[in-house]
């Protein structure tokens, strides 16, 4: 299965049969993680298997949640990271491939955020590993069908709204795209998904550089790394699959300047460089 063809069945399931993922499921998964790709090799990880919410569900209760719903699963992936900067982009970019695994597997999976308490959930989890629990990803046997479709019902975007040239609000056009053979890497990445859906990036698009910000009013910056952490996920596996090299840089101020030429407003920060 392509990349795209992944991502267009990929779908949140919050409602589980209560019977655990199979001895080769959990295999599969278990030397998936072995070999995941991270953002950042510096930054220490350690990945938790958890099982039995039904079990745990008072543990869980008010502490983790996906989209505010306590979503109770047999299995957990949970992922503890050692917490330095860049750790939540680097954390989404690492689950959101799990969830993507699953898809493959056709395995039911959510995101699961840990909202608050996050030593104490460690400790009444039992886990005792060193790293913050970032984040969990349910997996599972949906307890219902799962309806895929060819196109997303939920799309509020298209490129038009979220990709400029050269600076922040200049329109690129359709034929510039086509011309540069990213067209239909980039109308992929309508299908990314975030947090509550409000698709928070704009993509600034110089010469054989794409440069990726996330924003907006009213996002918590936590869930706005969450995000751009999956973005450039999606972005590097799109633009890999059109044949193209897609390789990121992590945009650092002092390192890089301030990027002021492309006109970024204030409430947006630079995330990093798709270099293609």
């Amino acid at each position: 299965m392509t990349f795209l063809g992944i991502t267009k069945r990929r779908k949140p399931v919050e409602k589980y049969e209560k019977r655990k993922l199979g001895f080769n499921e959990i295999k599969i998964f278990e030397e998936f993680l072995e070999e995941i790709k991270v953002l950042r090799e510096n930054i220490g990880i350690k990945f938790v298997f958890i099982e039995d919410g039904w079990g745990k569900e008072e543990i869980l209760r008010g502490r983790v949640s996906y989209m505010g719903n306590l979503v109770l699963a047999p299995n957990y992936v949970a992922l503890l990271s050692e917490v330095k900067e860049g750790y939540i982009s680097n954390a989404a970019y690492i689950l959101e491939q799990i969830m993507l695994k699953a898809v493959e597997l056709n395995v039911g999976s959510c995101w699961i955020f840990v909202e608050k308490d996050a030593d104490r959930l460690k400790t009444d989890l039992g886990v005792n590993a060193p790293g913050e629990l970032t984040a969990m990803i349910a997996l599972g046997y949906p307890k219902t069908h799962i309806r895929h479709t060819d196109k997303s019902e939920d799309l509020h975007i298209n490129i038009d709204d979220f990709v400029f040239k050269n600076e922040w609000g200049k329109t690129i056009y359709h034929g510039e795209l086509k011309t540069m053979g990213i067209e239909e890497a980039l109308n992929s990445l309508v299908l990314v998904p975030s947090w509550v859906n409000p698709q928070p990036w704009k993509l600034i698009i110089h010469n054989d550089q794409i440069i990726l910000t996330v924003g907006g009013r009213d996002i918590d910056e936590k869930y706005l790394l969450f995000d751009a952490g999956i973005m450039m996920l999606y972005m590097e596996n799109a633009f890999k699959e059109a044949g193209l090299p897609a390789r990121w840089s992590i945009y650092r101020e002092e390192l890089d300047g301030d990027f002021s030429e492309y006109n970024i407003p204030s409430e947006y920060q630079i995330i990093g460089t798709l270099h293609i």
